[in-house]
Formats: structure tokens, C-alpha cells, sequence
């Protein structure tokens, strides 16, 4: 089913269709069986390509706690 296959879709706000994605989402029988999203793989990848050519930007388990604690702050 398409969005615009749903009555009424045309006549609903903005935050009405969140909403309602929402409402789909939450109804998901086994969301962790599917795919990721593409934009995830190229994020992945991007990410992994810096490290590589800088290892440096990795930051210790113990540096990346301190700085979770610092933004909770």
C-alpha cells in the first residue's frame, strides 16, 4: 500500500502523518529482522574510511564515557 492510497492522506498535517508513521512503526511484528538502511552502510563505510586513513580520531572507551558525561551535563 502506498501513503496516498490511504483516504484522505492529501488533507492530513504534517504532524497528523508523523503520527501516523509512528503508529506503523510501533506495530512491527520483528523490526530487528529488517535490512538496514543504505544510509546507514554509507555512514558506516565513511566513518570507517577516516579511521583508516587517521586512527588517531578513535577516541578509548574511557574518552568516549568522559565525553558522553560531559554532553549529559
Amino acid at each position: 500500500m502506498r501513503a496516498l492510497e490511504i483516504p484522505h492522506f492529501e488533507r492530513l498535517s504534517d504532524v497528523e502523518r508523523v503520527a501516523l508513521a509512528e503508529d506503523i512503526l510501533s506495530s512491527l511484528r520483528d523490526a530487528e529482522s529488517l535490512p538496514s538502511p543504505i544510509a546507514h552502510h554509507v555512514e558506516l563505510d565513511r566513518r570507517w574510511a577516516a579511521f583508516q586513513a587517521n586512527p588517531a580520531l578513535a577516541l578509548s572507551k574511557e574518552q568516549f564515557h568522559k565525553r558522553v558525561a560531559t554532553l549529559k551535563r
